[in-house]
């Protein structure tokens, strides 16, 4: 009698329940007022240090998939500890209600997370701002992370750049799968945050992506920022290696090795390579990789789209007015240590602004170190007092400055927009790292997180702030449907090489069109420290 009870409720609550039927068969999600969340979705299987496969396992029943997957294994920044598995190869789906019976296809949105290439998790993004406005499909995934996504020993034995050909393979599972959500395949935006948002550039750039996605936005990233390539990647191969007490002369024997140790003891190697806090923050990132046949990333990103090598779609840039927050909101929660960055600024600027890899001229870095001081800081200290100018260095260093480049090179070719986020919320990027309540800017991702609800804020949304969410999504939903974006009526006008323009937000009422001068991420002076960095490398001066 209780058996039979159970099945006609299975069987009741099963055809209240928005089924859908993907390549692998039907599948429910948990139902919520206005959408569906499909979460937990296997795209592909993991093989550690080799391409994922597709997930191609088929089903007769009907499976529920309410909770998230498992996240990436990663040495997390924000505890400081191991977290994840492996086994992480998964993706959610969110449907709005309304879009389910629509005669036309609808826009997708699929997010990738930032977290520097080494930590970050789809699970963080939740979706009820893009699910209350209704009108988009949304889509989030898992990458695999630091030494697991993105060793590389700069050879066919381990490529590198893992971590990306998974968001190539999920980008696949949204292709072959997203019209049985209602989804328009032909209208795939990419969009990411911080290193989600340089891979939604890299994908540009590669030849893996083509015709995975219709147009992108970057989110605080661009693939020309200096924390994106890595140098030297074959040498942290053999340090891996070293440390995992594994061989490193013959690359095939190392790379079988590693493959025995405990995910673990893997990842957490990370520490070694970030020696001061968790700077530089990508020491394992992305790489050129030798021509073959799953070579996601061919040439230097500058080269690429100097010659318009590149997959010519619209693009959007993001950028906030004190990107540096990440990470010197940290630094500013800690007295000790924004006294140590006064102390020894010549000894960890490199580390910190990520060009200590960019010569083995000890003299030449300090001396880069001392004009970047004397040129944002003049004559003061490194303090909480003067922390503005401080924020200033990281932004421009390791943000502005290179996204200006890139929207000259990029918009030769094709649709290019840049806007800049100068609205403060109540709580963002800043305050959480910092883990104090001081106004420190407007911070890394300022925007993402009035778009996504995030379990790190604690403070309630408030009407100017979901006023301002209102604005941002239909922004998002322009571009998606017509590749036109529009922020509240106003039409963001297109940047060229000569004239880069860009769409400045003050507030839910004032925002206007600007013209980026040289004074915008001190553009021409990092030009410069980069050539006294990288006068006698001669792949960076091509690049150049």
């Amino acid at each position: 009698m209780i058996k039979s009870v159970f099945l006609i409720f299975l069987i009741v609550r099963i055809a209240q329940t928005h089924i859908v039927e993907i390549e692998n068969g039907k599948i429910i999600g948990a139902e919520y007022n206005d959408y569906y969340a499909y979460r937990g979705l296997r795209y592909a299987k993991a093989q550690r240090f080799r391409i994922a496969k597709p997930y191609e396992e088929k089903w007769n029943d009907t499976k529920e998939f309410f909770n998230y997957g498992h996240e990436c294994a990663q040495y997390d920044h924000l505890t400081y500890t191991y977290v994840g598995q492996e086994d992480c190869l998964f993706l959610n789906v969110f449907l709005p209600k309304s879009v389910i019976n629509s005669k036309e296809p609808v826009p997708v949105v699929a997010f990738l997370y930032g977290g520097a290439f080494m930590f970050g998790s789809s699970n963080y993004y939740h979706p009820e701002f893009f699910m209350n406005h209704g009108k988009m499909i949304l889509v989030t995934l898992n990458y695999r992370l630091g030494i697991l996504g993105f060793l590389s020993t700069e050879d066919n034995i381990l490529p590198g750049n893992l971590g990306l050909k998974d968001q190539v393979e999920a980008l696949k599972w949204v292709q072959r799968n997203i019209k049985a959500f209602n989804g328009d395949a032909n209208k795939v935006t990419i969009t990411g945050y911080s290193a989600g948002a340089a891979s939604v550039h890299l994908h540009y750039l590669s030849p893996l992506s083509k015709n995975l996605f219709n147009n992108g936005i970057s989110h605080s990233g661009v693939a020309f920022n200096p924390w994106v390539l890595v140098e030297n990647s074959k040498e942290k191969a053999y340090k891996v290696a070293e440390y995992a007490e594994c061989p490193f002369d013959d690359h095939k024997e190392m790379v079988k090795c590693l493959k025995k140790k405990p995910a673990s003891s893997l990842v957490m190697l990370a520490k070694k390579f970030q020696p001061f806090l968790y700077n530089p923050f990508s020491p394992f990132g992305v790489v050129v990789e030798k021509p073959h046949k799953n070579a996601f990333l061919t040439d230097l990103p500058q080269k690429l789209l100097k010659n318009g090598n590149f997959n010519k779609r619209p693009w959007i840039v993001s950028m906030t007015k004190d990107e540096g927050n990440y990470p010197a909101a940290e630094f500013y929660g800690n007295l000790k240590t924004m006294n140590e960055i006064d102390t020894n600024w010549e000894k960890l600027a490199p580390s910190i602004l990520d060009f200590d890899e960019l010569t083995t001229d000890s003299e030449k870095k300090s001396e880069v170190s001392r004009i970047i001081r004397e040129f944002y800081m003049h004559k003061m200290p490194i303090s909480r007092e003067n922390y503005q100018a401080f924020d200033d260095i990281l932004s421009d260093r390791l943000f502005k400055h290179h996204s200006v480049v890139a929207i000259q090179l990029q918009s030769k070719w094709s649709s290019s927009y840049y806007y800049y986020f100068n609205y403060k919320s109540l709580m963002g990027v800043g305050e959480i790292m910092s883990k104090t309540n001081d106004n420190l800017g407007i911070a890394h991702g300022e925007d993402v997180f009035l778009i996504f609800k995030s379990g790190l804020r604690h403070l309630p949304y408030s009407d100017e702030e979901l006023e301002m969410n209102k604005k941002l999504l239909n922004f998002y939903y322009d571009f998606a449907k017509s590749d036109t974006p529009k922020f509240a009526g106003l039409t963001i006008e297109q940047s060229t090489p000569d004239n880069c323009k860009y769409l400045q937000i003050f507030s839910n009422e004032k925002f206007s069109m600007k013209e980026i001068d040289e004074n915008f991420g001190n553009v021409n002076f990092w030009d410069k420290m980069e050539k006294m960095l990288l006068h006698s490398n001669k792949k960076h001066n091509d690049e150049l």
